[in-house]
């Protein structure tokens, strides 16, 4: 007996389980993309970070009114606004009362972070309130200035973008990483930023050489130090650009003394990498390391040198070797109006901000005008009333029901039937004499407010000079010592470690002491010193990696040039200057420049160097021969039945990837090369130069094994 399962057609989902992942695999990106990590360009914040702040703000957690526990603002939040963990909540409201803020958000009572890396107390234990900056950030949310729209259970509203008196993004800056974006926006100085904003909004036209002058580069709230010029005006002016940033290190004596570090480099981290370079050696100089962080203080690490060395090396070394000098690479992706996120340069974060500002002047404007207009519409029905108070009262006293009083007072006063609603519910005291003038005076600003209004409202130009007046307002909460510049721009100091990466040099030039052999190994005895050139290697499939060296440990050990080395033909170190010649089976070669190939790090495997013969399983790169470029460089190439010589200037330079061009004509019968080299200054038989020819000649005549180098 088979039992049948009844089901409704209408709820089978038809759709294979790929298709399902995928689909569910989308819809997480777009949501992680606009709804956690991205932030707007308009209000600059994130989705937590903004109903945080509204949340807040609906709480009447002001300044100067009484903080509130923690714990008990971010489960409102998670609880009315954003359904996800009180853990997030409290780590983002954490980061934006941290000390290393460059502009405080929110105002922390408690254990809040005050260096980088710094855990902040329990959630029970913190109190919150909107800092003055951050009150700026809400103060026209009940002005009905930014659109309003359902919370995710349909109980509240939340606003769609915060009503910002000043750039967030650009004040404090931004990193999120979601799936196929990541963010990473420096701070600046929120004083340059203001005057920025008012530039632009006067000249929106503006040179960049003028912008860049406003904005000269980051300010971190941590302070530190932009090394060079490298990178700031590519960044400001599109929004993506890589520059060298270092911490503060001091000497004083035989101490180094680190009291400012990169932006994003915890202290922790610092000091696990100074441990581990004392212990493998790398930092013999070191004798004692302390750390005298206090919350008074703030940041001091002592590193002490041993007898015997200066503490002026060891100041190289710190910067040479761990994350007190970094590459900070900006990356100003924002979401726009339509939640999709793209690159931004600071000159259109700036027009973002702009934009919100007038539409916000725009929206409240428009209400205060429903709210006026109304008003004014009263007050004119009430005035018309006082012009005969003696008949109205009359009217109102002869009728039977508040229906007929409504018609009369508006049959006899031609008003309507809003104005005598409320005209009868009046109070008997605003008959008097004085209520009159004080109407009047009522209707006279009424009148103003209205003009005043529906030309803002109208009038792109009139919203601009009332934008203006309210920056020049909001500057005024940048003026105190805090929001001095605290980042250094050095531009005429070098960095260091000339490819660091922002959490250290993993990506640094190679330590001198690394070698390159034939045989793909990296090491410290054997091979060619890859400082003096840059890396190559060469697999039979046809593949290529230039390399260098970037992403080797600090610790000298021997390790593969690449982590796939299966068919590997040959490595070595080329020299500058130098092509790289690929000789397949087939009888081709490919002369590649480096210079064309992008180099790769330890973990690269390499790219497509000379396409293969297709339909010829048995092809392969058979030689890899590193070219001077001189004048009489030559090739030998030997096959079966023939060898042949050919001078380097014929064959032509070409791309990777490329099939090359056929050098060595076959004799009947024969289809393969069976070896190839090179010799800088040509090839002699005996004691006679070779010279180069334009077909191979027939082993009958002399066999390819008697023509040397010459020289």
């Amino acid at each position: 007996m088979t039992a049948t399962i009844e089901q409704n057609p209408e709820l089978v989902l038809d759709q294979s389980a790929d298709e399902y992942w995928n689909h569910y695999q989308l819809t997480f990106a777009l949501y992680s993309v606009s709804d956690r990590a991205i932030p707007s360009a308009f209000d600059g914040l994130k989705p937590g970070q903004r109903r945080l702040l509204y949340q807040m703000h609906e709480s009447r957690l002001l300044p100067g009114n009484k903080p509130q526990k923690s714990s008990k603002i971010c489960s409102a939040v998670t609880g009315n606004l954003h359904p996800h963990g009180g853990a997030s909540m409290y780590g983002a409201a954490a980061l934006m009362a941290a000390d290393f803020q460059r502009v405080k958000v929110i105002d922390g009572q408690g254990a809040f972070p005050r260096i980088q890396g710094d855990i902040p107390a329990a959630d029970r234990y913190t109190e919150m309130r909107l800092s003055a900056p951050g009150a700026a950030l809400t103060a026209e949310l009940d002005s009905h200035a930014v659109p309003m729209v359902a919370t995710f259970d349909g109980e509240w509203t939340e606003p769609t973008v915060l009503p910002a008196q000043w750039p967030v993004l650009l004040c404090n800056g931004a990193v999120g990483i979601a799936e196929g974006w990541a963010t990473k926006v420096p701070a600046h100085n929120p004083r340059e930023v203001m005057a920025a904003c008012r530039a632009l909004l006067k000249t929106p036209n503006m040179t960049d050489d003028r912008l860049v002058k406003l904005i000269p580069g980051p300010d971190w709230g941590c302070g530190a130090s932009v090394i060079g010029t490298d990178g700031l005006r590519e960044y400001i002016t599109t929004g993506r650009g890589l520059f060298t940033v270092r911490g503060t290190v001091s000497v004083d004596g035989k101490n180094c003394i680190i009291t400012e570090l990169p932006p994003g480099v915890a202290s922790g981290t610092v000091q696990d990498r100074i441990r581990a370079l004392v212990e493998s050696g790398e930092m013999a100089g070191v004798a004692d390391m302390s750390d005298l962080t206090d919350r008074r203080n703030g940041l001091r690490i002592v590193v002490t040198a041993k007898r015997g060395h200066s503490a002026e090396q060891i100041r190289d070394q710190l910067l040479a070797l761990t994350p007190l000098e970094s590459s900070f690479a900006a990356s100003l992706v924002a979401l726009d109006e339509n939640r999709v996120p793209r690159w931004w340069s600071v000159r259109e974060l700036i027009a973002a901000f702009l934009s919100l500002r007038d539409s916000v002047v725009l929206h409240r404007s428009e209400y205060r005008l429903e709210k006026v207009t109304a008003r004014r519409h009263l007050v004119a029905g009430l005035m018309t009333i006082h012009l005969d108070i003696d008949t109205a009262v009359a009217i109102i006293r002869a009728s039977d029901t508040v229906d007929d009083a409504r018609l009369g007072l508006q049959e006899r006063f031609a008003i309507d039937a809003v104005q005598a609603d409320y005209v009868l519910a009046l109070q008997l005291r605003r008959l008097t004499k004085l209520d009159v003038i004080e109407l009047q005076a009522e209707a006279e600003k009424l009148d103003a407010e209205f003009a005043a209004l529906t030309e803002l409202v109208s009038n792109p130009d009139a919203r601009r000079k009332v934008i203006d007046q309210e920056l020049v307002e909001t500057a005024k909460l940048f003026k105190g010592p805090e929001y001095d510049r605290r980042t250094v721009l050095d531009y005429d100091a070098t960095p260091v470690a000339a490819n660091n990466s922002e959490d250290g040099p993993r990506e640094r030039k190679v330590n001198a002491a690394w070698r390159l052999d034939d045989r793909g190994v990296f090491s410290d005895s054997h091979g060619t010193l890859l400082s003096s050139g840059l890396g190559w290697a060469v697999w039979t499939d046809g593949r290529i990696k230039f390399t260098t060296g970037g992403g080797l440990p600090f610790k000298i050990r021997d390790i593969p040039v690449s982590p796939d080395i299966t068919g590997l033909l040959q490595s070595g170190v080329l020299a500058p200057g130098s092509h790289l010649a690929l000789i397949t089976r087939r009888g081709r070669v490919l002369r590649i420049d480096p210079a064309a190939v992008n180099p790769q790090g330890a973990a690269g495997n390499g790219v497509a160097g000379v396409k293969l013969a297709a339909g010829h399983p048995e092809d392969s790169v058979i030689a890899a021969l590193p070219l001077t470029c001189g004048n009489g460089e030559a090739i030998l190439s030997v096959s079966e039945k023939g060898w042949k010589v050919t001078d380097v200037a014929d064959i032509p330079v070409k791309g990777r990837g490329g099939a090359g061009v056929g050098f060595h004509p076959f004799a009947k019968g024969e289809t393969t090369l069976v070896s190839a080299s090179v010799s800088p200054n040509g090839f002699v038989r005996g004691t006679k130069p070779v010279r180069a020819e334009i077909r191979a000649k027939a082993a009958a005549k002399g066999s390819g094994a008697d023509v040397t180098p010459a020289g």
